[in-house]
C-alpha cells in the first residue's frame, strides 16, 4: 500500500496508507504501508517501485492527481512493474481521469477510517462494490467532454 497521506482529519487513527494497510492485514492479507506523500519525490517513487517488485499486487492511494502531478508519475511507474495496481482515490473521483492505465479504481471520497476500511473490504472481495457517481468526471485531455457521467458506477 503506497500513496498520498494528507493531514489526517478527525475520525482517523492514522495516515490513510497505514489505516488501509492495517485494514487489509485484518482481512488476511499481508500489506505494508509506504507513504509517498501528496507530491512524491523521485526518491519516494523509486522506493515504491522497488517495493512493488516484491509483492503480488499494489494498492495506491491518490489525492488530487493532476496532469503534471508526481502522483501520476508514481502510478504510471507502479503500472510499469507489471504488478496489478488498484488505485483508491481518498478524496474525490476526479483522479481517475488522469490515470487511464489503472485497471481497478475505487473512489472512497474521504480518508477517515470508515471509508478506508470500506475500501479494504471491497478490495478484499468481502463486499461487492456499489454506488454511482454524484458528479460527472471530465476527461483529462478534453475537459469539455465527460469521461464518466453522473450515475456511472459498476455493480457486481
Amino acid at each position: 500500500m503506497a500513496g498520498a497521506d494528507p493531514a489526517s482529519p478527525s475520525g482517523t487513527t492514522g495516515p490513510p496508507t497505514g489505516v488501509l494497510a492495517g485494514a487489509l492485514n485484518e482481512l488476511g492479507f499481508t500489506a505494508t504501508a509506504l507513504s509517498t506523500g501528496t507530491a512524491p519525490s523521485a526518491a519516494a517513487i523509486a522506493e515504491a517501485v522497488a517495493a512493488a517488485r516484491d509483492v503480488d499486487a499494489v494498492v495506491v492511494g491518490t489525492y488530487n492527481v493532476s496532469a503534471s502531478s508526481s502522483q501520476k508519475t508514481l502510478v504510471e511507474e507502479l503500472l510499469a512493474t507489471g504488478k496489478p495496481v488498484i488505485a483508491v482515490a481518498i478524496r474525490n473521483p476526479y483522479d481517475v481521469a488522469h490515470l487511464p492505465g489503472v485497471p481497478a479504481y475505487l473512489a472512497a471520497y474521504s480518508w477517515t477510517d470508515v471509508e478506508l476500511r470500506a475500501a479494504a473490504r471491497v478490495i478484499a472481495g468481502r463486499v461487492k462494490p456499489r454506488g454511482t457517481l454524484p458528479v460527472p468526471v471530465q476527461r483529462a485531455d478534453d475537459p469539455t467532454a465527460v469521461l464518466y457521467p453522473v450515475g456511472h458506477g459498476l455493480r457486481y
